[in-house]
């Protein structure tokens, strides 16, 4: 069996992990924000709710990992009792999803920037074409033709 002492170390390891993915995300929020202020963009509310639906399924992936964890170690508690095997008792799926959790996080906040950038100015280049008048008259031309073939 596993002493108190041993329980609350291993809470306390799940804890950190989940509070790491929590400021992971949290990061994110707070750069997403301040690089649309930079840009001049609106921040909107629907924003905020993506980042919560987000956040609320990284938890429920952390959540699952951590019910394989208990399972595991309680398999572990039970060959160490039986058979006097000395296998550690480490939390290791909820680790290996939490670190995975936070690096996808590091690597949206480094690259949020740089690429939204560039689709904000795609849209502006894509708007000015379409609001050009011989576009305009090409996509007209293209629409009459394509309905004649068909036809």
């Amino acid at each position: 069996m596993i002493d108190t002492k041993t329980i609350f170390i291993l809470l306390g390891i799940v804890v950190i992990e989940y509070v790491g993915v929590l400021l992971a995300v949290i990061a994110d929020l707070w750069s997403g924000w301040r690089k649309a202020g930079k840009r001049g963009e609106q921040r909107t509310s629907r924003a905020l709710r993506r980042t919560i639906d987000k956040m609320a399924r990284y938890f429920n992936a952390l959540i699952s990992l951590t019910l394989i964890d208990v399972m595991v170690i309680s398999v572990v508690c039970y060959l160490r009792n039986t058979l006097s095997w000395d296998v550690p008792i480490i939390p290791v799926f909820t680790f290996i999803g939490s670190i995975s959790l936070a690096l996808i996080e590091v690597k949206s906040i480094c690259e949020k920037g740089e690429n939204k950038g560039d689709l904000v100015e795609l849209a502006r280049l894509a708007k000015s074409l379409f609001d050009d008048p011989s576009a305009k008259q090409l996509m007209e031309w293209l629409n009459e033709n394509v309905k004649t073939k068909n036809e």
